[in-house]
């Protein structure tokens, strides 16, 4: 458990020592959204570079999720635009997660929260998320733990182990992605 807490607080101390993620999360946090994160690629990304010694580059879309089953779908674009209004030098991407279970498969069932949303993502090292408490404290999201997000490993999480339509997902990712590119450290397995 230990091994655990250092890791994550290692993920929280790069995220915390980047000034531009903090800004982000605290232009976040101003939208009071329910249980409203910054998830996924620039968290993954951001952790990579650093690990790498990399500069820090936001180079893919500021994905924030969130998860308040009152606010219509509709919603997403207008906090979008609200986030856009504050920074507009980053692409945004908001999803209220309530309604995102069915992205790629039609028969999945509904999300419960962000956590579970978050740990429904793709790859284990994208199923990440932070955000500020409400004492302004940094919190991490990271249902299948941050092990091989800091050890450079991209696995599906085993729900897409299961069949070969989940892992054409994944595939069809790794190569449209090219991550090993940016990262010849970074090792792609299937299970």
């Amino acid at each position: 458990m230990k091994n655990d807490n250092a890791q994550t607080q290692a993920v929280l101390d790069i995220i915390q020592h980047t000034p531009t993620l903090m800004t982000i999360l605290h232009v976040i946090a101003a939208q009071h959204l329910v249980q409203g994160a910054l998830a996924a690629g620039s968290i993954r990304n951001t952790v990579w570079q650093v690990l790498s010694h990399q500069p820090v580059q936001l180079s893919s879309d500021i994905d924030v999720v969130f998860f308040d089953p009152k606010r219509p779908y509709e919603d997403n674009l207008a906090i979008q635009n609200q986030l856009k209004a504050h920074l507009p030098q980053y692409e945004w991407q908001v999803k209220n997660e309530v309604y995102m279970n069915t992205h790629n498969f039609t028969d999945a069932p509904p999300f419960t929260s962000v956590e579970d949303a978050i740990g429904h993502f793709v790859e284990t090292p994208t199923c990440v998320g932070a955000y500020l408490d409400e004492a302004d404290q940094l919190r991490l999201i990271a249902p299948h733990g941050v092990a091989d997000l800091l050890n450079f490993i991209c696995r599906p999480i085993q729900a897409y182990q299961q069949d070969a339509a989940h892992m054409a997902i994944f595939n069809q990712r790794m190569a449209q992605k090219q991550w090993q590119q940016k990262w010849p450290r970074l090792v792609i397995s299937t299970h």
